[in-house]
């Protein structure tokens, strides 16, 4: 994890994120074309207009994370109160976009989102594990209370969608690709369990405690994240926009 006081070295920023993991700059005020802007220097966001997600965007690129309503009485993304569980974006799209930007809004404080550092997780495996899991290939997909209750995403398995479990990043960093709740197959239950042991210790987890004006950019493949249980998810808004580092040259 890095901190930064302002936006305005991007290319840095965007470098670490990728070496980093997690970069968290605070105390911003920022529009949403502010974000856009941003975020458009490292790579290229994913437009968020569609019928499916019409009532949680606010504009093409920009998702709303809130049990707020709009005004038609609609909730944003992951509006429930409980905890969404350990996951990375879109684990199971070899398209998607690897990097996530979050935004705290409004009456974030109090609530808390943790990350895994998964490039350390495998650094402090043991030879003999390293050795067993080199060469392993997950498939992945979504099921209902897998690591959310919400009813926005559709049940999958891409069986015929395979990932390294042991990957290498744009910046030559490897790790573990690791979204535990989300892998439906291609790993043995004992070594699943024992890795999913290894990388819940303490020492791989950074917890953000978050403030209004905070941003937090994540990588997707080495990375994984938890929303903790907040009760005043009704009133707290993020926002959240995926997007690639295709402008960083790596």
């Amino acid at each position: 994890m890095k901190k930064f006081d302002s936006l305005k070295d991007v290319e840095a920023i965007g470098k670490a994120i990728l070496s980093d993991l997690v970069v968290v700059i605070k105390k911003q005020t920022l529009s949403e074309q502010d974000e856009l802007d941003f975020v458009s220097k490292i790579g290229n966001f994913q437009k968020t207009i569609s019928d499916r997600t019409k009532h949680i965007h606010l504009s093409d690129g920009i998702l709303r994370v809130t049990g707020q309503k709009n005004k038609h009485g609609e909730e944003g993304l992951f509006g429930h109160t409980s905890a969404l569980d350990w996951h990375a974006n879109q684990a199971s799209n070899k398209n998607r976009k690897p990097l996530i930007w979050i935004y705290a809004k409004e009456f974030s404080k109090g609530s808390k989102t943790s990350w895994i550092d998964n490039v350390a997780s495998y650094n402090s495996l043991p030879t003999s594990l390293k050795e067993k899991i080199k060469d392993v290939k997950i498939t992945l997909g979504y099921t209902a209370g897998g690591y959310s209750t919400s009813t926005f995403f559709k049940e999958h398995h891409h069986k015929d969608e395979t990932f390294d479990l042991v990957y290498t990043n744009a910046a030559g960093k490897t790790g573990l690709y690791f979204p535990f709740n989300q892998i439906f197959g291609g790993i043995e239950k004992d070594v699943f369990e024992e890795l999913k042991e290894h990388v819940l210790q303490d020492r791989f987890r950074y917890d953000h405690y978050w403030e209004d004006g905070d941003v937090v950019i994540s990588e997707q493949w080495l990375s994984i994240h938890k929303r903790w249980e907040f009760k005043d998810m009704n009133k707290r808004v993020l926002h959240r926009i995926a997007f690639d580092y295709s402008k960083l040259g790596v």
